[in-house]
């Protein structure tokens, strides 16, 4: 489990990623663990979404958290920006990327984010919509930019916080700000 008790017994006190790191750092393999409880579930359907295969989507978990504890020592635990989570979902991308370079279907990254969208739970001002609402949905996504895509996926199903999101993409927290919006705003006008 991701607590231990505080000293006076009665409060559990849930260690940061960071300090995880720094256990798993000195061999602590419970540290490891409390990690994967914490952050795969999440990762795991990120990755079913994002590659649409469960099979596929469990090989790169595997490989994603393979690849966490060989580099461990990359890891900038000092670093402000994005943290332990932003740093394992952009190897997790970047494994499902490298997993489709390999196999030299560029086009298959372009279809995976688009694929990603037909099973994308809308926000708040699109949950009562009928089928084929959802189904205009899916295809307004589809229009979108790739890079307003990865940012909507990444928020939704990595719910990951956007100066994560910034991080993992390489880019300004306004710019994936703005990359949200406008996406939100395309969204918003076609389903009108």
């Amino acid at each position: 489990m991701d607590t231990e008790l505080s000293p006076d017994i009665t409060t559990p006190v849930r260690r940061s990623d960071e300090e995880l790191v720094r256990r798993l750092r000195a061999s602590d393999g419970a540290a490891g663990d409390e990690l994967v409880m914490r952050h795969g579930p999440a990762l795991l359907r990120y990755l079913r979404r994002l590659v649409r295969s469960d099979h596929l989507a469990e090989e790169l978990h595997q490989q994603t958290w393979t690849s966490i504890v060989e580099h461990l020592d990359r890891f900038d635990i000092s670093s402000a920006g994005g943290g332990f989570k932003a740093w394992l979902y952009r190897i997790a991308t970047n494994k499902a990327n490298d997993h489709w370079r390999s196999l030299g279907r560029e086009k298959k990254a372009k279809e995976g984010l688009r694929l990603i969208g037909d099973e994308m739970m809308p926000d708040a001002s699109f949950r009562a919509v009928s089928t084929e609402q959802q189904e205009k949905l899916r295809k307004a996504i589809d229009t979108l930019p790739e890079h307003q895509k990865q940012v909507l996926m990444l928020r939704y199903y990595g719910n990951l916080k956007f100066i994560e999101i910034a991080q993992m993409l390489g880019c300004p927290l306004n710019t994936a700000l703005g990359r949200m919006h406008k996406a939100m705003l395309h969204l918003k006008q076609v389903m009108s």
